[in-house]
Protein backbone atom coordinates (compact mmCIF):
# COMPACT_ATOMS: atom_id res chain seq x y z
CA UNK A 1 0.00 0.00 0.00
CA UNK A 2 2.54 2.60 0.94
CA UNK A 3 4.61 2.29 -2.62
CA UNK A 4 1.24 3.26 -3.87
CA UNK A 5 0.75 6.18 -1.71
CA UNK A 6 4.56 7.29 -2.33
CA UNK A 7 3.91 6.87 -6.14
CA UNK A 8 1.07 9.27 -6.30
CA UNK A 9 2.66 11.50 -3.56
CA UNK A 10 5.70 11.79 -6.00
CA UNK A 11 3.09 11.90 -9.16
CA UNK A 12 1.77 15.42 -7.70
CA UNK A 13 5.10 17.11 -8.87
CA UNK A 14 4.85 16.88 -12.45
CA UNK A 15 1.31 17.21 -12.00
CA UNK A 16 1.89 20.66 -10.69
CA UNK A 17 4.51 21.56 -12.87
CA UNK A 18 2.41 20.84 -16.11
CA UNK A 19 -0.25 22.54 -14.82
CA UNK A 20 1.96 26.00 -13.80
CA UNK A 21 3.74 24.89 -17.84
CA UNK A 22 0.39 25.16 -19.15
CA UNK A 23 -1.20 28.00 -17.22
CA UNK A 24 1.24 30.55 -16.51
CA UNK A 25 0.09 32.87 -18.69
CA UNK A 26 -3.28 32.87 -16.82
CA UNK A 27 -2.37 32.59 -13.29
CA UNK A 28 -3.96 35.34 -11.77
CA UNK A 29 -7.55 35.37 -13.53
CA UNK A 30 -9.86 36.09 -11.02
CA UNK A 31 -12.74 33.42 -11.89
CA UNK A 32 -16.53 34.23 -12.05
CA UNK A 33 -17.03 33.57 -8.82
CA UNK A 34 -14.63 35.21 -6.98
CA UNK A 35 -12.72 32.49 -5.73
CA UNK A 36 -8.95 31.96 -5.87
CA UNK A 37 -6.99 32.70 -8.80
CA UNK A 38 -4.65 29.58 -9.96
CA UNK A 39 -1.75 31.12 -8.73
CA UNK A 40 -3.21 31.31 -5.31
CA UNK A 41 -4.17 27.91 -5.48
CA UNK A 42 -0.70 27.18 -6.15
CA UNK A 43 0.11 29.13 -3.20
CA UNK A 44 -2.54 27.38 -0.93
CA UNK A 45 -0.37 23.65 -2.69
CA UNK A 46 2.99 25.19 -1.10
CA UNK A 47 1.70 26.37 2.26
CA UNK A 48 -0.13 22.84 2.89
CA UNK A 49 3.21 21.12 1.61
CA UNK A 50 4.87 23.03 4.46
CA UNK A 51 2.36 21.93 6.99
CA UNK A 52 2.07 18.48 6.18
CA UNK A 53 6.49 18.75 6.23
CA UNK A 54 5.65 19.88 9.63
CA UNK A 55 2.78 17.44 11.07
CA UNK A 56 4.92 14.39 8.97
CA UNK A 57 7.75 15.12 11.81
CA UNK A 58 5.92 15.91 14.23
CA UNK A 59 3.42 12.76 14.39
CA UNK A 60 6.92 10.56 14.05
CA UNK A 61 8.14 12.69 17.44
CA UNK A 62 4.93 13.39 19.58
CA UNK A 63 2.60 10.94 20.39
CA UNK A 64 -0.90 11.40 18.91
CA UNK A 65 -0.07 14.55 17.75
CA UNK A 66 -2.53 17.44 17.64
CA UNK A 67 -2.46 19.20 13.97
CA UNK A 68 -2.39 23.04 14.14
CA UNK A 69 -5.16 24.53 11.93
CA UNK A 70 -4.36 27.50 10.05
CA UNK A 71 -7.23 29.65 8.33
CA UNK A 72 -6.32 28.74 4.29
CA UNK A 73 -7.93 32.05 3.24
CA UNK A 74 -6.08 34.33 5.54
CA UNK A 75 -2.87 32.94 4.23
CA UNK A 76 -4.05 33.58 0.42
CA UNK A 77 -4.70 36.98 1.40
CA UNK A 78 -1.61 37.56 3.04
CA UNK A 79 -0.18 38.41 -0.59
CA UNK A 80 -2.37 37.97 -3.26
CA UNK A 81 0.15 37.68 -5.85
CA UNK A 82 3.07 35.89 -4.31
CA UNK A 83 5.27 34.07 -7.02
CA UNK A 84 3.87 31.32 -8.54
CA UNK A 85 6.54 29.68 -9.86
CA UNK A 86 8.35 30.29 -6.10
CA UNK A 87 5.51 28.17 -4.59
CA UNK A 88 5.75 25.02 -7.46
CA UNK A 89 9.64 25.30 -6.88
CA UNK A 90 9.23 24.88 -2.69
CA UNK A 91 6.66 22.61 -3.51
CA UNK A 92 8.39 20.30 -5.50
CA UNK A 93 11.45 20.73 -2.80
CA UNK A 94 9.68 19.68 0.05
CA UNK A 95 7.95 16.64 -1.63
CA UNK A 96 11.07 15.52 -2.69
CA UNK A 97 12.04 16.06 1.07
CA UNK A 98 9.44 14.51 2.71
CA UNK A 99 9.40 10.89 -0.08
CA UNK A 100 12.60 11.00 1.23
CA UNK A 101 12.03 10.46 4.89
CA UNK A 102 9.52 8.83 4.13
CA UNK A 103 10.39 6.14 2.49
CA UNK A 104 12.82 5.04 5.21
CA UNK A 105 9.95 4.41 7.72
CA UNK A 106 8.88 0.82 8.70
CA UNK A 107 5.43 -0.06 8.59
CA UNK A 108 5.01 0.74 12.82
CA UNK A 109 6.29 4.59 11.91
CA UNK A 110 3.50 4.87 8.87
CA UNK A 111 0.73 3.97 10.75
CA UNK A 112 1.96 6.48 13.41
CA UNK A 113 -1.47 8.25 14.44
CA UNK A 114 -2.36 11.74 14.45
CA UNK A 115 -5.16 14.14 14.96
CA UNK A 116 -6.62 15.62 12.84
CA UNK A 117 -8.21 19.66 13.91
CA UNK A 118 -11.61 18.30 13.61
CA UNK A 119 -10.58 16.11 16.18
CA UNK A 120 -10.52 13.08 14.19
CA UNK A 121 -7.55 10.23 14.20
CA UNK A 122 -5.08 9.72 11.44
CA UNK A 123 -2.19 7.78 10.33
CA UNK A 124 0.71 9.38 8.72
CA UNK A 125 0.68 7.12 5.96
CA UNK A 126 -3.17 7.63 4.90
CA UNK A 127 -2.56 11.14 6.06
CA UNK A 128 -0.10 11.51 3.40
CA UNK A 129 -2.89 9.48 0.62
CA UNK A 130 -5.07 12.50 1.89
CA UNK A 131 -2.93 15.47 1.26
CA UNK A 132 -2.32 13.72 -2.56
CA UNK A 133 -6.15 13.97 -2.92
CA UNK A 134 -6.27 17.49 -1.47
CA UNK A 135 -3.23 18.89 -4.32
CA UNK A 136 -5.57 17.20 -6.93
CA UNK A 137 -8.56 18.89 -5.94
CA UNK A 138 -6.90 21.89 -5.64
CA UNK A 139 -5.06 21.89 -8.92
CA UNK A 140 -8.53 21.02 -10.34
CA UNK A 141 -9.68 24.24 -8.52
CA UNK A 142 -6.77 25.88 -10.10
CA UNK A 143 -7.42 24.79 -13.61
CA UNK A 144 -11.16 26.11 -13.40
CA UNK A 145 -10.12 29.63 -12.41
CA UNK A 146 -7.56 30.03 -15.04
CA UNK A 147 -10.38 29.05 -17.76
Amino acid sequence: MSQDVFANYQEDVKRVQDFYDTFSFTLDKVPNDGGWTASQCLSHICDSEIALSMRIRMMLTNENYQFASFDEDAFAALKVNRDARASVETFAALRRNNLDLLEGLNSEQLNTMGVRGNGEPISLIDYVAYMTKHVRTHLDQAVAASQ
